[in-house]
């Protein structure tokens, strides 16, 4: 029952960034479930997002899966919508590289 609430909140957050971000080419999670007690599991998700410049990898860890995937969803949009310096995004050509 859990799996499947997960499974649908991240296909809803993948719908929701595809939208927002059409430059996304694919969305991958891996979950891992760690025993920490008989009762309860500790749950560890690596989400990695493809552009095609750059690859973006999130993780995050927690007793709860869906609790997890809601607390990426926000950290996912704020770094992918975040600009990119000045530095970063001349890719190496720096003032000092032109002018030699």
């Amino acid at each position: 029952m859990e799996a499947a609430e997960a499974k649908m909140k991240f296909e809803k957050l993948s719908g929701e960034l595809c939208k927002v971000y059409p430059f996304i080419e694919e969305i991958r999670a891996v979950v891992k479930s760690k025993k920490a007690g008989k009762i309860y599991a500790r749950y560890e998700v690596s989400v990695e997002v493809y552009t095609p410049r750059d690859r973006h990898a999130f993780t995050e860890t927690g007793y709860n899966l869906a609790a997890v995937f809601d607390s990426m969803g926000p950290k996912m949009k704020r770094l992918l919508s975040s600009r990119q310096s000045r530095v970063t995004s001349s890719r190496g050509a720096t003032p000092r590289k032109r002018a030699q």
